[in-house]
C-alpha cells in the first residue's frame, strides 16, 4: 500500500475547515494520537527517510482506543510525501515498545496531536493542532500501485488549489523532524 500525502502549514485553521466541508468533505471521528518514534544505533531511520512509530490513538467520538504499530519507508518523490506504509493494531504498546528496546532500539521525541479527520470518497483530509509546532493540514489518499500515484497527487492538488492554497506552501518534514529540529535551535 502506498500513502500519497501532502503537508501543509496553515494559519488559518477555521478557514480551512469550512473549505473542506464546502467541497464535500465529510467531518469524521476526532482523535488525540500520540506517536512513539523508534531508532536503533544499527539503523538510523531519520537517515534513510523511513520511520517506526507507536500510535496510541484515543478516539474521542466513538470513546475507545487504539494502538498501531507502523512503518513507513523512503518518500518516493520530491514533491509529497508519498511512501510505502505498513500497519497493524498491536494489543499491548508497553510490550511493544519493550520489544523494540530489547532489539536495541530506543525512542525519539514524541509527537502529540489532536487530529480531526475529514472524508470525501478516497481522500482523507486531517486537520491538525500538533503540539510545539501548530495547525496543518494533511490530504491523502491511499493507493494499491505505483502506477496510480501519480493521479492521487493530481487530485490532492486540485484540493488544494480548491481551498486556495498550492503545493508550494506544502513541507515534507515529518513532524518528528521539525520538533528535533525545534528542539536544537531551544
Amino acid at each position: 500500500m502506498i500513502e500519497v500525502e501532502i503537508k501543509l502549514p496553515i494559519h488559518r485553521r477555521s478557514s480551512i475547515e469550512r473549505g473542506l466541508t464546502t467541497l464535500g468533505f465529510i467531518p469524521g471521528d476526532l482523535i488525540r494520537e500520540s506517536d512513539s518514534y523508534f531508532t536503533s544505533d544499527s539503523h538510523d531511520f531519520m537517515k534513510t527517510d523511513e520511520a517506526l512509530r507507536i500510535r496510541e490513538s484515543e478516539n474521542f467520538t466513538k470513546a475507545c482506543i487504539t494502538t498501531l504499530l507502523t512503518y513507513k519507508g523512503p518518500k518516493l518523490d520530491d514533491v509529497s510525501m508519498t511512501r510505502k506504509e505498513l500497519e497493524t493494531e498491536i494489543g499491548n504498546a508497553d510490550i511493544c515498545c519493550e520489544i523494540l528496546y530489547s532489539l536495541g532500539y530506543h525512542k525519539l521525541s514524541p509527537v502529540v496531536k489532536l487530529r480531526q479527520y475529514y472524508h470525501q470518497d478516497n481522500v482523507t483530509a486531517c486537520v491538525d493542532q500538533v503540539e510545539k509546532l501548530g495547525s496543518f493540514l494533511e490530504l491523502e489518499i491511499i493507493v494499491e500501485r505505483e502506477s496510480e500515484r501519480e493521479n492521487a497527487l493530481k487530485k490532492i492538488e486540485a484540493i488544494l488549489n480548491d481551498l486556495d492554497c498550492s503545493m508550494a506552501e506544502t513541507t515534507r518534514y515529518s513532524y518528528l523532524f521539525m520538533l528535533q529540529k525545534e528542539n536544537r535551535t531551544c
